[in-house]
C-alpha cells in the first residue's frame, strides 16, 4: 500500500471511532488486556449487540456500551494539541520499540493522533477521540488547510517557486499548494511557508524534493484555526472551548442538537504540561529550526 492509500485507510478507520478495548480501558472498566478478554468472552455489547471482534471501533461519546449488562459511562469528546518534537513517530504503538507520540501524553489518555507527522518533522499534532472530527481533518474534501514551515539553505529562484505553485504530480495526482511563499531569511537559512489541504504522506517533503529544494528542517505550525504558538516542544494541552467551536465550524460540523455542548471540554489550563522531565526521553528529542 502506498503512502497516500495508507493515509486514506487511516482516515477511514478514524472516522469509525476508537477501538472498543481502548474505550473500556479508558473508562476504568479493566486493563487493555483484560478488556480484550471481556470482548472475546462475549460479555460486551455495543448499541444492544454483543461484540466479540477486537477490531471493533466505536464513538465513545455516542455508543451505548455495556459489560455484563451494566452500562459503561460514556466518554466526552476530548481534543488535545501537541508540539511534536523530532525523534518520535506518530502512532499509538510501535513493534520496533521506537519512541511514539503517545509517550508524551499522560498514561491512559483516551485520545489518538489525527493524521501523522514523520519522525523528523516537528510541529502541531491534534489528538482526539472524536471520529467525525478526525475524519474531516484528514480528508481533503473538507478543505482544512495545514501550514508548514520549511527551512532550506538557499533562496529558491522565482521559477522554482512558480513550479511548486503551479502544482506537482505525486502518485499520479497533481497537488497544488493553497499558498507557497518565502517568509524570511535567517542565519540558519531561508524559511518558506507552504499551505496545503492534501493528506498525502510526506507531501511537503516530496514536493520540495521534486523541484530540488533541500529540506533542512520541517515544522507544521497550523491545522485549520489551530496554531502551535505558545506550546513548547514536547508539551501538550487541551483545546479551549473557543478553539473547539472554531474547529467544528471550520469542518462544517453543526452540533446544536444537544450533543455539542457536552462534547466541549473545560478551558485549558494556562500552563502546557511539559514532558521534558522524563529523563529517558530527553535524548530522543532533538532541536529543529525555530521560525
Amino acid at each position: 500500500m502506498n503512502g497516500f492509500a495508507k493515509d486514506r485507510s487511516e482516515a477511514a478507520e478514524a472516522s469509525n471511532g476508537v477501538r472498543l478495548q481502548r474505550v473500556l480501558a479508558g473508562s476504568g472498566i479493566a486493563s487493555r488486556r483484560k478488556s480484550e478478554e471481556l470482548i472475546r468472552a462475549g460479555r460486551v455489547s455495543v448499541d444492544g449487540k454483543v461484540v466479540t471482534e477486537l477490531g471493533t471501533r466505536v464513538d465513545p461519546a455516542r455508543a451505548s456500551i455495556r459489560v455484563d449488562g451494566k452500562p459503561v459511562r460514556r466518554q466526552p469528546h476530548r481534543y488535545m494539541l501537541m508540539h511534536k518534537p523530532s525523534g518520535f513517530i506518530t502512532t499509538t504503538n510501535d513493534d520496533r520499540g521506537r519512541h511514539t507520540v503517545m509517550e508524551l501524553l499522560p498514561p491512559g489518555s483516551s485520545v489518538y493522533p489525527v493524521g501523522r507527522l514523520d519522525r523528523d518533522t516537528e510541529g502541531l499534532l491534534l489528538f482526539t477521540n472524536d471520529g467525525e472530527v478526525a475524519n474531516r481533518v484528514m480528508h481533503p474534501r473538507y478543505g482544512l488547510t495545514k501550514e508548514y514551515l520549511v527551512l532550506t539553505a538557499n533562496r529558491p529562484p522565482e521559477a522554482t517557486m512558480r513550479r511548486v505553485r503551479d502544482g506537482i504530480e505525486i502518485d499520479g495526482k497533481r497537488v497544488m499548494p493553497h499558498e507557497f511563499r518565502i517568509v524570511r531569511e535567517t542565519n540558519a537559512g531561508v524559511l518558506l511557508s507552504m499551505v496545503v489541504h492534501e493528506g498525502m504522506r510526506h507531501v511537503v517533503r516530496r514536493m520540495m524534493e521534486s523541484v530540488g529544494i533541500d529540506v533542512a528542517g520541517l515544522r507544521r505550525v497550523r491545522i485549520g484555526p489551530l496554531s502551535v504558538a505558545g506550546i513548547p516542544r514536547g508539551a501538550h494541552r487541551e483545546l479551549t472551548t473557543g478553539e473547539v467551536a472554531s474547529l467544528l465550524e471550520s469542518l462544517h460540523i453543526n452540533r446544536d442538537d444537544g450533543r455539542g455542548m457536552a462534547s466541549i471540554p473545560r478551558p485549558a489550563k494556562k500552563e502546557a504540561a511539559p514532558v521534558m522531565q522524563r529523563t529517558k526521553l530527553r535524548t530522543a528529542v532533538r532541536r529543529a529550526p525555530h521560525e
